[in-house]
């Protein structure tokens, strides 16, 4: 293990995301567009790129090198964008937090061997660790980043401390919702991708999977996780997520998981309550939070209570 990690370049994505940035900043000059840019100038000011499994990941970090470690796992066709307030939080409260893209999403390299299966991006996420010289961390992740949260944690059990699900829940295999659901998927998010206007895929995903409002920025760092996802990427992730022995395997990991927080939104479309309060009668040590009249975006519908649940979790509470 070595605390030295060999960064590399720039994905081609990230050096376009860097000019997009620039162009905008010469023609946008309203307050909101401003403050818009000045969060995304912050974070590409923290991005690193790194190998992992011979692939170029996208990593940033926030807090104490020296703090107690947390690794968060973005979802389904979103990236560590979607981290983009609880990453600096839980680095005030003391944390070193790595927010890392799964290969193909966000601003990391697609694999050329198009291995999307969630083991593997399981085997990345301990090499990330591996490559950073942290031992132990504890693991936040949303929607299928939790899925690949709990085969982590089979994979090396004593290396993970506790864990926060949110939005994620245990179902059984269907033959024909393994067949339909990622075709439908690819065919909706692959057609929000080529819309240019950001407000109608703000009305569309605020009509579909919110409750309550969220602020433009949210929007903007959704809509750029979407646009440089690679779209096999997410069509093979969600596809290997509902393979008859992927569900298996999950829900063997769960009964094995270490102390769980569960948060689900109590109006979640995509995972409905029942498996997710399924998920928390599986794992030996858990807690359930439900958050009221919140759907499945928690992450920018409840930002200041999914901050104070992590990192009270986190801390042993």
């Amino acid at each position: 293990m070595t605390t030295q990690p060999e960064f590399v370049f720039a994905t081609e994505k990230f050096c376009r995301h860097l000019n997009e940035l620039d162009a905008r900043e010469r023609r946008e000059t309203a307050p909101l567009q401003l403050t818009v840019l000045a969060t995304m100038r912050e974070f590409a000011s923290r991005a690193r790129f790194i190998r992992l499994g011979g692939i170029r990941h996208h990593a940033y970090e926030y807090g104490p090198v020296d703090g107690p470690a947390v690794m968060l796992l973005h979802g389904w066709d979103c990236s560590s964008y979607w981290f983009y307030r609880l990453a600096p939080a839980l680095g005030r409260h003391g944390f070193r937090v790595i927010a890392f893209d799964f290969r193909g999403h966000g601003f990391s390299d697609a694999d050329p061997q198009d291995d999307y299966a969630l083991p593997t991006l399981a085997q990345d996420t301990l090499r990330l660790a591996d490559l950073l010289g942290i031992q132990r961390f504890h693991l936040v992740s949303f929607s299928l980043g939790s899925a690949v949260a709990l085969l982590v944690g089979t994979l090396a059990p004593k290396r993970v401390g506790r864990q926060v699900v949110m939005n994620f829940g245990l179902f059984d295999y269907g033959a024909v919702q393994a067949r339909l659901l990622p075709f439908i998927l690819r065919t909706i998010f692959d057609t929000l991708r080529r819309i240019p206007s950001k407000t109608l895929v703000y009305r569309y995903v605020s009509a579909t999977l919110c409750q309550r409002e969220v602020e433009w920025r949210d929007v903007e760092m959704a809509f750029t996780s979407l646009v440089y996802c690679h779209s096999q990427a997410a069509f093979l992730a969600v596809t290997d997520l509902v393979r008859p022995e992927r569900v298996a395997q999950v829900q063997h990991a769960a009964g094995r998981a270490h102390p769980t927080l569960v948060i689900t939104g109590e109006f979640d479309p995509v995972v409905p309550f029942a498996d997710s309060a399924r998920l928390a009668r599986t794992i030996p040590e858990t807690r359930l939070h439900i958050l009221q009249r919140t759907g499945h975006l928690v992450l920018f519908e409840r930002p200041d209570e999914i901050e104070r649940l992590t990192a009270g979790w986190l801390a042993g509470g």
